[in-house]
């Protein structure tokens, strides 16, 4: 007969052992309780300042469930794909949401509703979050239930908590991506396969099944978990030698896999071929999932940071309660597993073992954020559990007899630790994605070593523009401009790769995730955070979003404005529009973007040219300067003679050689019109 793991109860647990406090297994309605109270305090972390602000990539999740949404309506069931995740699973309770709004509200078009509800998605933010809160936090009680009999009661009930109140898979939980939710369900595909070891109830792996495929509709990551359940099939064959079963509980697994991914993709019912083939070449060509995306890592920006990058991103996630729960549990596993049922010990090493695993299979694309490997999270807090739950048993061993244990008890002091973390949590709202863990610095270290920002605070800066008294009428360049728009009441431009749209703004807002990769480029970071900010957010006194003034350049150059090794001309302003005067002179502000050093001997020289003729005396501003890792604003006064010809001129732009008074080359600025009276 297979052995039960934890639910077999030992004739005389050596005290002091993890057995002596788990032995034994509650009552169906115990069990219940506590999974529903798992579910409400995971509810209830999860909905404070839901609406509060919007983070990066969520615009378009919401925008694809309102597509789902209007497919479904209409029939045109291909439309229901809308991005290689495919984020199916989030979206079918978007579009739920959605429709419920809808009904409430009494439109007659839903057409119509839905787009004007995409027309400002920050008023509906909060709403669509409700998806991902109501799957993590079904979800965690969900990994409660299936890990009570492999790991124990308490250990299930202590694991599930910590994920609960985990402060970075809460706040994953609380936006609108794909990444907690795939988390979730690889993790319940595996508890659910696993307890085939115990039990050979073929109703375990078609659940196991149906959370993989789950998986599968939430994101990419999610199909790495059809390969681990064939490991755990494997070790299940090692174990009692029964193949056949094995084989049959695999494949049934995978074909109820298959079809949950099948049947909850309307796109699948009518174009699976095509929906298939267009997911795949997106996720490379949209996704860039082969390619490198520049990636701030230990001070450094690159391509690609190497393997060393998720553990030590994750590591700055975990709180301290987690990070001694994972000591404890290597300790366990070296010197207290002896006296432990093997099924606990198999599935203790089989989550080490899938951390590694996913870890590994993250690693292969360059593309590499923290979030990329979160399905490590709910295996990290059962580990950490177990390790904590055994290190309480020596502590209440230790502390037997003596008065101050006839005032503890293991469910008391499990409360304490899942209120202590929930109190981590709580203290970081609303931007629960600010927290890292303490003893590693936290906040302030990591935005030394990490990538840090999801948009958190930008919605101040919105708000400090939206109170100067001619907002209206100004105009704002941001690089995250999609998620900001909805808050702002200004003009918008746009965020250049060269640095044209800022350098037109009346205010640049720069955050720090931009900060740490120098985006869009040094030279038009170092122009704008050289200067002291209008404005700015600070979290834990470290300074996250700025808010610079901008020069509101009047012209910007078009076309191909560069002299190779010298600079690109980005545009111009004067200080008085034209027209201009004969016999008088003019401001004017080169706005330029080195491409390299300029020679003592070469400057630059600025004309009027009419018919062939160059008018005028350029004399620069003593204190322009030339500055290769920034932005050059290169000025002077343009002296027109008293003889100038009325008419229509062209500004000229010429690189010059001191040395023997020569042009050397000069900018091809065809429209720059200048008007002289």
């Amino acid at each position: 007969m297979l052995k039960q793991g934890s639910l077999t109860k030992q004739a005389n647990p050596p005290t002091g052992t993890i057995e002596t406090i788990s032995a034994g297994s509650w009552s169906v309605t115990q069990a219940a309780l506590a999974g529903a109270g798992l579910f409400l305090l995971a509810l209830l972390l999860r909905l404070p300042y839901l609406g509060n602000f919007m983070t990066i990539d969520e615009i378009k999740w919401v925008e694809g469930a309102g597509q789902f949404l209007l497919a479904l309506n209409s029939g045109h069931l291909a439309d229901t794909y809308w991005h290689f995740h495919p984020g199916i699973t989030i979206t079918w309770i978007e579009a739920m949401i959605f429709w419920f709004h809808y009904l409430a509200n009494g439109t007659s078009n839903l057409s119509t509703f839905v787009v004007e509800q995409l027309a400002d998605i920050s008023a509906i933010i909060g709403l669509m979050r409700l998806s991902p809160v109501i799957i993590t936090s079904l979800g965690i009680a969900g990994v409660y239930w299936l890990a009570r009999p492999l790991l124990g009661e308490w250990e299930a009930l202590l694991g599930a908590g910590l994920l609960a109140s985990d402060p970075f898979f809460t706040a994953h939980s609380r936006i609108v991506n794909g990444d907690a939710g795939t988390a979730i369900f690889m993790m319940l595909a595996f508890l659910a396969f696993a307890r085939l070891w115990q039990n050979h109830r073929r109703s375990m792996a078609v659940l196991a099944g149906v959370m993989a495929g789950l998986a599968m509709l939430t994101k990419i990551p999610g199909p790495i978990i059809l390969p681990w359940l064939l490991g755990l099939a494997v070790i299940g064959t090692l174990r009692d030698k029964q193949w056949r079963f094995w084989l049959t509980a695999i494949l049934l697994a995978g074909v109820t896999a298959l079809l949950t991914f099948i049947i909850l993709w309307p796109a699948l019912w009518v174009a699976p071929v095509e929906t298939l083939q267009l997911m795949f070449h997106d996720s490379f060509n949209v996704g860039e999932i082969g390619e490198g995306h520049e990636t701030f890592f230990l001070g450094q920006i690159s391509n690609d940071p190497g393997w060393r990058f998720y553990p030590y991103a994750i590591a700055f996630r975990l709180t301290p309660l987690t990070v001694i729960g994972l000591a404890a549990v290597l300790i366990w596993l070296w010197r207290g597993r002896r006296s432990s049922d093997s099924t606990k010990t198999y599935l203790v090493v089989a989550l080490i073992v899938y951390m590694a695993y996913v870890f590994s299979v993250a690693n292969i694309s360059p593309k590499k954020l923290d979030r990329y490997a979160m399905a490590v999270v709910p295996a990290i807090t059962l580990l950490a559990g177990t390790g904590l739950i055994w290190v309480l048993a020596k502590i209440t061993h230790f502390l037997k007899g003596r008065a101050v244990a006839q005032s503890l008890s293991l469910p008391l002091l499990i409360g304490l630790i899942i209120i202590v973390q929930t109190i981590v949590a709580v203290t970081n709202y609303p931007y629960l994605l600010t927290y890292y863990n303490p003893l590693l610095g936290g906040f302030t270290r990591a935005t030394e070593q990490v990538p840090v920002g999801w948009g958190e605070g930008m919605e101040q800066a919105a708000a400090w523009l939206n109170a100067r008294p001619n907002a209206p009428e100004l105009v704002v360049s941001t690089w995250y401009s999609d998620m900001v728009k909805p808050y702002l009441h200004t003009q918008t431009a746009s965020f250049s790769s060269n640095g044209q749209g800022q350098l037109q703004a009346d205010y640049v807002i720069f955050y720090i995730n931009q900060s740490q990769r120098q985006k869009p480029n040094p030279a038009v970071f170092n122009y704008f955070s050289r200067q002291e900010p209008a404005f700015q957010v600070s979290y834990r006194q470290v300074p996250y979003v700025w808010v610079y003034p901008a020069p509101a350049m009047q012209i910007k150059a078009t076309g191909n404005q560069k002299i190779e090794g010298r600079a690109e001309l980005l545009g111009y302003s004067w200080d008085s529009a034209p027209p201009l005067a004969a016999g008088t002179s003019a401001h004017l502000t080169l706005f330029m973007s080195p491409l390299g050093q300029l020679p003592d001997n070469e400057t630059f020289d600025i004309k009027l040219e009419n018919e062939g003729l160059l008018w005028g005396e350029w004399i620069p501003d003593s204190g322009s300067t030339w500055q290769t890792d920034s932005i050059v604003e290169w000025g002077g006064e343009l002296h027109l003679p008293a003889d100038s010809p009325p008419g229509e001129f062209r500004l000229v732009v010429r690189l010059m050689d001191t040395n023997i008074d020569a042009e050397v080359t000069r900018f091809p600025l065809e429209d720059a019109t200048v008007i002289v009276n």
